[in-house]
C-alpha cells in the first residue's frame, strides 16, 4: 500500500468537503440577508393598511384589488399629498401590472380633495369615467388605478 497516494486522496476529499461546506455557508448567508431585506421592505411600504373602523382621517377603501397584493376591504389613509403608482417612491404603492410607475396624485387643495392623473399609460378613472387632468373628489366616489378600484372616504 502506497501511503503517499492514500494521504493525497484524503487531502482531495478534505478539500471537496471544505468546498461544499463553504458553498452551504454562502447560501445560508444569502438566504439570511434576503429574508432580512424582505422584512424591511415589507415594513416600509407607504401608509398603513387599516380597517374602516380604525380610520379617522380621509382614506381609500380597496374595493377590487385587481392583480395587486392589496386586501379587499383594507383602508389606506391619505396624506394631504399622496402619490400613487408602482414605483417604491410613491406614498401609496400599488403593485398592479396595469398601474404606471407614477400613476396619479391625490391632493387636498382649496378645502377639497383632487385626483390628478400623471399621464399614466392606462389612465385614472373617477366613477368609471377616465379623467384627463384633474377632478374633484367627493365622499363615496370610486377611483381606479390600473385594475385596482378604491372608494374615497373624506
Amino acid at each position: 500500500m502506497d501511503f503517499s497516494t492514500v494521504s493525497f486522496d484524503w487531502f482531495i476529499l478534505g478539500l471537496r468537503v471544505a468546498f461544499i461546506g463553504l458553498i452551504f455557508a454562502f447560501l445560508a448567508w444569502v438566504a439570511r440577508a434576503s429574508i432580512r431585506e424582505l422584512v424591511v421592505l415589507g415594513q416600509a411600504t407607504g401608509p398603513a393598511l387599516r380597517t374602516l373602523d380604525e380610520v379617522d382621517q380621509p382614506a381609500l377603501e380597496v374595493l377590487d384589488a385587481g392583480q395587486s397584493s392589496l386586501a379587499v376591504g383594507s383602508m389606506v389613509e391619505l396624506l394631504d399629498y399622496t402619490t400613487v403608482g408602482r414605483a417604491r417612491d410613491n406614498a401609496f404603492v400599488i403593485d398592479d401590472a396595469y398601474a404606471s410607475q407614477h400613476h396619479a396624485e391625490l391632493v387636498f387643495d382649496d378645502r377639497s380633495w383632487w385626483l390628478v392623473n400623471l399621464e399614466s399609460t392606462n389612465g385614472s378613472y373617477l366613477n368609471g369615467k377616465q379623467i384627463e387632468d384633474r377632478a374633484r373628489l367627493s365622499d363615496g366616489d370610486v377611483v381606479q388605478f390600473g385594475g385596482v378600484h378604491l372608494r374615497v372616504h373624506t
